[in-house]
């Protein structure tokens, strides 16, 4: 004689679920766009290796002019333009990234997406600065402009500081939201978000 086995309905009723995480379809960022920012990372790179250059040879030798790697194009013309491309770099990687992504990537890598929001906001400042000095360089007919902070301070320190700042950020975004392995991972599902403690 077998006893019968009776259920009540809580019992019976399946657990709560709770509701989905934003989480990335992909790989934290997509392996296309974490290629994309090392080439940008290597771009500027270079670019702070020439800024480096110019400030040795300006301000530590005391040359007249600085004989960087790249010579013989217009300096406010080339530096507008390196920047402006850096820029829009750096917003097509934010957008790239997705939506789903972002909201991931702002919840389980926190300092990695500050990181980026930071080199972001500096280069747009950096940009800014850069429009004004070609504003000033083409209404003078070619002379020296100050530019914004660079009327109080020496422009060829200021911005070898600014662009080592943004590359500090960059490489600071690469590694914390690990675009490293997103390299390797050839897009592989991520784990579910962590609830934010912040």
């Amino acid at each position: 004689m077998s006893a019968a086995v009776t259920t009540t309905h809580d019992e019976a009723a399946e657990p709560a679920q709770r509701p989905p995480s934003p989480v990335a379809p992909l790989a934290p960022v997509r392996t296309m766009t974490a290629r994309f920012f090392l080439l940008l990372l290597v771009y500027q790179t270079f670019h702070q290796l020439e800024h480096g250059i110019e400030t040795v040879q300006l301000n530590l030798l005391h040359h007249t002019s600085a004989n960087t790697l790249i010579n013989g194009i217009d300096f406010e013309y080339v530096h507008f333009g390196a920047n402006a491309l850096l820029l829009y770099g750096l917003f097509a990687v934010v957008i790239g990234a997705g939506a789903r992504t972002r909201a991931w990537l702002k919840v389980n890598h926190r300092w990695g997406w500050y990181a980026m929001v930071a080199a972001l906001l500096v280069q747009t400042y950096h940009v800014f600065d850069h429009t004004v000095r070609l504003i000033e360089y083409v209404q003078s007919g070619g002379r020296p402009p100050e530019g914004t902070l660079t009327i109080w301070v020496n422009p060829v320190w200021f911005h070898f500081a600014i662009n080592l700042t943004v590359l500090v950020g960059m490489y600071c975004a690469f590694l914390g939201l690990r675009m490293h392995q997103s390299l390797r991972a050839r897009n592989q599902p991520v784990p579910p978000a962590r609830r934010s403690t912040f």
